[in-house]
């Protein structure tokens, strides 16, 4: 029973009921009195993607992500894909800020226990390494800069300890060599002092490796960049999953009249949630936890609310999950965003062409198109990579790669503004907008096209570009380009082309073996 949607939703509305006043109050014991009051002006932020269902929505300014898997046991590894550099940002701003995740498992969850403190301590190791390299120091002496990996000995034994410290310095080695710390004179401006974690867990500060005190680890926030890693659930010695009555007949149990709780009930939400997303919790949250419904009456809920959304997106509607800024890409006319980003008409007030990595398109989007033209007499192009979301449809975004790729390349050769956006700019945009700046960008800081960008040739791809020659609605290339990039040979053709592109000795748009190998991964 406990794995239904019911029990884990009710779970989880326990664990945010006076969420913030327990964490502080955990922390009076462990901080001077005058120091408080800084505590209370840190930011609140979860860690994706259990920690998003323990926070309202608006009131998240930024996420951050430390998968659990990048620390496991014997792998004890930092992640190039998530440097989590904004958090670093914040922290020089704030000073501090909390942390939420759970585990149904742990009192503290890998990402807690093992990534977070690895993460520290590489970060602090690297900007060491940087205000050496670059010649800047910090106020003091660079010998009293703490490198030293904190853990908390609750779940991390001394052996364990001992083995991942002697892992670090490899750690360092592997980001420095990555480049992927595209400005480390910006890294050495905000790190003005090093990052460490601090953890509360069951409504206690936990105790860490490097205290051979019996009392707990005192927080020093004058010291360090402070992350406090909360888990906001209850775990109990006998049992962590408990039923919990409505009412107060304690030594009732009533299924019409309570549910069983479940620590860290968030997690895995794909096993239970029905496609619910932590967006849609706290919108319908209180349908959701009517303490009248049952098990199926919440599933059905469930169902309807999912059902409304998905009709609602497919329709045009807003995207509830997305975020609707965009980023810009480096110095060039290219942009990523959400879905929402894209909606016609107000698009065509940012952008003059936009692809669409998506299954789903705005129905209006080719009658906006012809308005625009007729109307306001502006040239807008628009075209539709048809690829469903993460893993599900990799061999179609294969396979549309080319043709999204010469589409961008096309644009940005005629100095069109251009927008890349997916669902909610974080997935098929993003493996899209990757390709491209492999293939024509600089491996510098900020992103800028190679100096003979505009010397590549898509006219030897068998193209006549013109505008009456449309592949999808008003995308400004071929019918003929658009058919033989999307045969079977089609990614063939766009290699081979691309190649004779590098063997021309006058002409290298493209990123050569050696930019590569220095390219941030």
């Amino acid at each position: 029973m406990a794995y239904r949607a019911r029990h884990r939703l009710l779970s989880i509305d326990r664990d945010t009921k006076d969420l913030k006043k327990r964490i502080l109050s955990a922390l009076h014991n462990n901080t001077d009195d005058n120091k408080i009051q800084h505590h209370h002006q840190w930011p609140w932020l979860p860690n994706k993607n259990c920690g998003l269902w323990y926070l309202e929505p608006l009131s998240i300014t930024t996420e951050v992500y430390f998968k659990s898997t990048d620390g496991h046991v014997n792998t004890y590894n930092i992640s190039l894909k998530r440097l989590n550099i904004q958090l670093l940002e914040l922290l020089h701003k704030f000073n501090g800020c909390f942390l939420i995740d759970s585990s149904v498992r742990k009192l503290l969850p890998d990402s807690f226990s093992r990534t977070i403190p690895i993460w520290c301590c590489v970060i602090n190791r690297i900007v060491l390494r940087y205000r050496t390299e670059l010649g800047n120091s910090c106020k003091g002496d660079d010998n009293q800069w703490d490198t030293k990996l904190y853990s908390p000995s609750s779940i991390i034994s001394s052996e364990e300890h001992t083995q991942i410290s002697n892992l670090i310095d490899s750690r360092v080695d592997i980001l420095y060599q990555s480049k992927a710390i595209v400005d480390p004179q910006r890294l050495v401006d905000i790190m003005t002092k090093p990052v460490r974690a601090y953890w509360v867990a069951n409504g206690s500060m936990q105790n860490d490796t490097n205290n051979s005190t019996s009392l707990c680890t005192t927080i020093d926030s004058e010291k360090f960049f402070t992350i406090m890693c909360c888990n906001p659930s209850f775990y109990a010695t006998e049992s962590h999953i408990k039923w919990i009555n409505f009412s107060n007949d304690k030594d009732k149990k009533d299924d019409d009249n309570g549910y069983y709780y479940t620590p860290g009930a968030a997690d895995d939400d794909s096993t239970w949630g029905r496609g619910l997303t932590h967006t849609l919790f706290w919108k319908n949250k209180t349908i959701l936890l009517d303490p009248t419904s049952t098990d199926d009456e919440v599933d059905i809920r469930i169902d309807l609310i999912v059902d409304e959304w998905k009709n609602s997106n497919k329709n045009g509607g807003v995207d509830c999950n997305s975020i609707t800024n965009m980023d810009k890409i480096g110095n060039m006319n290219l942009w990523i965003g959400s879905r929402r980003c894209g909606r016609p008409p107000d698009c065509w007030n940012k952008f003059d062409a936009i692809l669409n990595v998506t299954e789903n398109e705005y129905p209006n989007m080719n009658q906006s198109i012809k308005e625009e033209k007729e109307v306001h007499n502006k040239s807008c192009y628009y075209l539709q990579l048809p690829v469903l979301e993460g893993k599900k449809d990799k061999k179609e975004l294969e396979r549309w790669l080319p043709v999204g790729l010469v589409f961008l390349i096309h644009h940005l050769q005629h100095d069109k503004s251009v927008l890349v956006h997916c669902a909610q700019g974080k997935d098929r945009s993003v493996a899209v907008v990757l390709a491209l700046v492999v293939l024509i960008c600089q491996p510098t800081y900020p992103l800028q096209l190679q100096a003979n960008f505009q010397s590549i040739d898509i006219g030897t791809l068998q193209a006549d570009l013109t505008d009456n020659d449309s592949l999808y609605l008003q995308s400004g290339l071929s019918q003929s380009l658009g058919d033989a990039l999307l045969l079977d040979n089609g990614t063939e053709l766009f290699l081979k082309w691309m190649h004779e592109q590098l063997n021309n000795p006058s002409n290298t748009p493209f990123a050569n073996k050696g930019e590569l190998e220095s390219c941030p991964s």
